[in-house]
């Protein structure tokens, strides 16, 4: 079993990390809005050229506005993300069986490489004229997405290397901030690009450019957070695993790779030990499926949204992400710290509070300060009424999107929505606090996998009712179904406020 690194360098290992998160985040953000322009203009293509029309549309041209068009272009963009979501799905177990046995930094620098083949791939799309040739472009694309995602899953295995139960939360929400702030930088230069420069390559270009400097500076700047037994100390135990590999055969090593995604995912099933029914991560697992099957699609569905009821174009659209994302950015680097601080001070001092209440009604139990084992339970349990309020904010404000009359109101509700943007840092923080020390990064593998499965089943079915609402002219009501999935989410959380149970349990 590797030794931990030593948590005082966690917040060293932590700051290193901070600036790959953001080149990687800039890759996929920086074309979010030309991704849009390019598929609606692919699928306008295709459209009338399936029709057997002679005069092939121009990007821009009024033909494209057709709903038909603008349905089909929903209906693709889900697609894409349904591949995002399958393969994300599959790689998130292995991407951690890879990591825990070669280390974390080796795959650091591979990931964003990988993810250039998809920002190449929609490009070429929108430059070739052969239609059947595009469409195996926009596949690989929706293949190779993941790359970018997995490459910021990876960093989080990092935190967990290193961080102590107090310290995670505050990991995570500084890395969740980062990873916001890299798309609002992205989206404002994309609406600059948008405005400034005609060529619809240069967000590419910026893109891939950043995808490159993310794999240099993890092989420059980023060491190894995981640990592995020194050679000369367990030389000999090395070489009987060795021994063990290599009389397994070929048969054993592939049903080994077919049982890696299993293997997590057995770590958040419901099971008894010592007595106990252990149900908490199940519960987390399935609501964070709920609650992101209702957010991870709703960036799509906010272009497509203002496009098509407000008639905003790319540069508008780019505005828009990034207010999207600053506004969850100043909430979780200004706010949120100060919440999780005096938040986790006041329930210490509520427990302690009620402690002494307990000796004054006669209790014979010694008063004494609580240690950091009680302290930590203490700031698991805060964050588990974080995740709550968290997602309840979610709920509301989708809620007010499907109520908004202008695109005004639409920003005013993204902006009460930004008050939900510590649901995914503190996700995180409670799966592991509930998962047993020596399978955290187990934990976060599953924790992705859910996460994935969302991203799987989310752009389907919300991208469909997108689609069927478009029609009935009430595209509005798509964000009143994924408000409905976030209250669904927090109602599932809401059993582990009342649950007195230890965090940490041990095999």
């Amino acid at each position: 079993m590797p030794a931990p690194q030593p948590k005082k360098d966690a917040s060293y290992s932590v700051d290193r990390l901070l600036p790959y998160v953001f080149l990687c985040t800039i890759g996929p953000s920086v074309v979010a809005a030309s991704n849009l322009f390019v598929v609606k203009y692919l699928m306008c293509r295709y459209y009338w050229v399936s029709r057997g029309t002679d005069n092939i549309p121009d990007p821009g041209d009024e033909r494209c506005a057709n709903r038909d068009v603008q349905a089909l272009a929903g209906s693709v963009l889900a697609a894409l993300a349904t591949l995002d979501g399958i393969f994300s799905f599959i790689s998130s177990p292995y991407i951690q069986s890879l990591s825990d046995r070669y280390g974390r930094r080796p795959l650091l620098i591979i990931g964003p490489l990988i993810a250039t083949i998809s920002t190449g791939s929609i490009l070429l799309a929108y430059y070739v004229n052969n239609t059947t040739l595009a469409w195996i472009l926009l596949i690989l694309t929706g293949i190779f997405v993941s790359a970018s995602t997995k490459a910021v899953f990876l960093p989080s295995l990092c935190v967990a290397d290193v961080a102590t139960d107090e310290a995670r939360t505050r990991f995570y929400s500084r890395m969740e901030a980062v990873a916001l702030l890299g798309p609002g930088t992205a989206y404002i230069i994309s609406a600059l690009v948008s405005r400034y420069v005609s060529n619809i390559a240069v967000p590419y270009f910026i893109a891939l450019g950043a995808q490159i400097g993310a794999s240099a500076w993890s092989f420059f700047f980023i060491a190894e957070t995981r640990q592995f037994p020194k050679d000369d100390d367990n030389s000999s135990d090395n070489d009987e695993e060795e021994e063990q590999e290599d009389s397994r055969g070929i048969v054993a090593e592939i049903t080994e790779s077919l049982e890696a995604p299993v293997k997590p995912l057995k770590l958040i099933w419901p099971h008894r030990h010592k007595g106990k029914l252990h149900w908490e991560l199940f519960v987390v697992a399935l609501s964070l499926f709920m609650t992101t099957s209702g957010t991870v699609f709703i960036a799509t569905a906010s272009l497509l949204f203002l496009s098509d009821k407000f008639n905003f174009n790319p540069e508008n659209n780019a505005w828009m992400l990034a207010f999207l994302t600053f506004s969850r950015f100043a909430y979780l680097i200004i706010l949120f710290p100060f919440l999780l601080k005096f938040g986790r001070a006041g329930y210490n001092r509520y427990v302690l509070w009620k402690e002494k209440k307990k000796q004054a009604d006669g209790e014979r139990q010694p008063l004494v300060r609580r240690d950091t084992s009680a302290r930590q339970d203490d700031a698991n349990y805060f964050d588990v009424i974080l995740a709550f309020f968290s997602v309840i904010v979610d709920a509301a404000a989708l809620g007010f999107v499907s109520l908004s009359l202008s695109y005004q109101q639409v920003l005013a509700a993204f902006a009460i929505m930004a008050f939900g943007a510590g649901d995914n840092p503190t996700f995180k923080a409670v799966f592991v606090s509930y998962a047993p020390p020596e399978h955290s990064s187990e934990a976060l593998a599953a924790l992705d996998m859910v996460f994935s499965a969302a991203k799987l089943a989310s752009p389907p079915l919300l991208g469909a009712l997108y689609a069927g609402f478009v029609e009935i002219g009430k595209p509005q009501f798509l964000f009143l179904t994924a408000g409905g999935l976030c209250a669904l989410g927090a109602s599932l959380i809401a059993p582990l406020i009342f649950a007195k149970r230890k965090f940490k349990p041990t095999e």
